[in-house]
């Protein structure tokens, strides 16, 4: 709905004060940069994948989100680097490279608000540690919006929402859900492995 891929049909969305609905498309395009779960890389180069194709972005802002995002290290590592070929879907890449890709194309636009759409949950565990880190430097100075059933991805949130079957169900910050003992601390329970079920 934020994207603006589907109508809403009642209530009102306001991005700084302003309704959703008056921003263009290109705007709210060039402000909201979004992650999703499954990274999709194009038949190209690393940098036009990294720039979408988009001519009007240079190869420094390539480098310097590549960098940011700490994708830097392996694309550095490619036979043509930045030029290296991309095949279809990015098979070649490990699923963290892939995601790491995508954050970079993300951030070469320089978003005022972030949606990571379960953006960590197909990664390999040997890239685990740069996308957290990557995703601490991407939600700094942002407005984030983050759909996660990873709760460490989330834990620092400012604002937790809890949905269960479409509804609202608990909100608060990480320590404010734990008091409530409700369903956010047993999912944390099991994802951390505090308690074992029968």
């Amino acid at each position: 709905i934020l994207m603006r891929f589907y109508a809403y049909q009642s209530g009102r969305i306001l991005i700084d004060g302003q309704p959703l609905e008056q921003l263009s498309e290109e705007e709210l395009r060039q402000h909201v940069g979004l992650v999703l779960q499954d990274s999709f890389l194009f038949t190209g180069t690393v940098a036009d994948n990294i720039r979408l194709f988009d001519s009007s972005i240079s190869f420094d802002r390539v480098e310097a989100a590549a960098k940011f995002v700490q994708a830097d290290g392996f694309i550095n590592q490619l036979d043509q680097q930045y030029d290296s070929p991309v095949a279809e879907r990015g098979a070649t890449f490990s699923a963290g490279e892939r995601q790491l890709i995508s954050f970079a194309r993300t951030m070469a636009r320089d978003p005022k608000i972030l949606i990571l759409d379960e953006a960590t949950s197909s990664i390999d565990t040997e890239t685990e540690e740069k996308v957290q880190v990557a995703l601490e430097r991407m939600r700094e100075g942002r407005t984030t919006i983050a759909i996660a059933h990873r709760l460490s991805t989330i834990q620092d949130a400012d604002l937790i929402l809890v949905l269960h079957q479409g509804e609202v169900i608990e909100q608060g910050n990480h320590q404010e859900l734990i008091a409530q003992d409700g369903l956010y601390k047993k999912m944390y329970q099991l994802q951390s492995g505090h308690v074992t079920v029968s």
